[in-house]
C-alpha cells in the first residue's frame, strides 16, 4: 500500500512557527531565535556534540516564552490567527488523502499542528509534531525574572559564524567563541541546575531521527513497507 508523507513548514504552509512565537512574545524575539538557530547549527553540524540533535532551538525556547507570559491557550490562539497556506495545499492534501494515506511529519509545536489541521480539514490523528504542554511546568517568579534577563544579555551576543571546514570551537573568530561559550555556560550550567531543567528536559523536538521513527510508525500503521513510502 502506498502511503503519503509530508513535512508542513514549506510544503503546506509558509509559517515559522516557532520564530513567530518569539517574535510574538519576547523582545528582540527575531534575534533571540536566529541566535539560538545558528547555535543549534553549531552544536548539530560543527562540533557534533554528543546527546544534542538538530533542531533542539524547539527545546531551548520554552523556558523563554514561559517567562514571558506564553501559555497554551495563547500559542494555540496565535498560531490559528497566523496560518499562512501554500496555494491549493488543502486541495491537493485532501485530493492525497482520498487516494491513499497521508500523513504530515513536523517539528512543529504541537498547537500549531492542531490549528493548521483544522484549517486544512485534516486529522490531527494523521500528524507527527512536538508535544508541548506549557501548562505542565511550573516556574516560579524569580525563576522567570531571571530568564528574562538572561534572553536580554543573550540577544547582545554576536551572532555565531564559522568558516567551512570548522569542526569545534577553536575553528571559530573570538565574537563567534565568546556567543558559543556564554550559551553553554546558560544552558547546559546555569538552566540545567534551575527549576528551567524541567523544560528543557521535557519537551522533546521531533528532529531528523525523531522524522525517520515517525515514518517508521507510519508503515506500521498502515500496514505498508518503507519502500512505499511517497515523500
Amino acid at each position: 500500500m502506498r502511503v503519503f508523507v509530508t513535512d508542513c513548514e514549506g510544503p503546506i504552509s509558509k509559517n515559522d512557527n516557532a520564530f513567530e512565537l518569539c517574535c510574538h512574545f519576547i523582545p528582540e524575539g527575531e534575534k533571540f531565535f536566529s541566535l539560538l538557530s545558528r547555535y543549534d547549527d553549531y552544536l548539530a553540524y560543527v562540533e557534533k556534540r554528543e546527546g544534542y540533535k538538530a533542531g533542539d532551538t524547539l527545546r531551548l525556547i520554552v523556558p523563554f516564552l514561559i517567562a514571558f507570559g506564553a501559555s497554551d491557550e495563547a500559542i494555540e490562539r496565535f498560531s490559528a490567527e497566523n496560518i499562512l497556506i501554500m496555494s491549493r495545499a488543502k486541495e491537493s492534501l485532501n485530493y492525497i488523502f482520498s487516494l491513499m494515506p497521508a500523513f504530515i511529519i513536523s517539528t512543529s509545536y504541537e498547537p500549531y499542528i492542531r490549528a493548521l489541521s483544522e484549517v486544512l480539514s485534516f486529522p490531527f490523528d494523521y500528524t507527527y509534531c512536538t508535544r508541548l504542554r506549557l501548562e505542565g511546568f511550573y516556574l516560579p517568579e524569580a525563576e522567570r525574572r531571571r530568564l528574562r534577563e538572561l534572553s536580554k544579555e543573550m540577544v547582545s551576543l554576536p551572532m555565531i559564524d564559522w568558516p567551512e571546514g570548522a569542526q569545534g570551537k577553536e575553528d571559530l573568530g573570538p565574537h563567534s567563541r565568546k556567543a558559543v561559550e556564554r550559551l553553554d555556560e546558560i544552558f547546559w550550567r546555569e538552566l540545567l541546575c534551575s527549576e528551567s531543567a524541567q523544560v528543557l528536559m521535557g519537551v522533546d523536538p521531533v528532529g531528523g531521527e525523531a522524522k525517520a521513527e515517525a515514518i517508521k510508525d507510519v508503515v506500521r500503521r498502515v500496514g505498508s513497507s518503507l519502500g512505499e513510502v511517497i515523500c
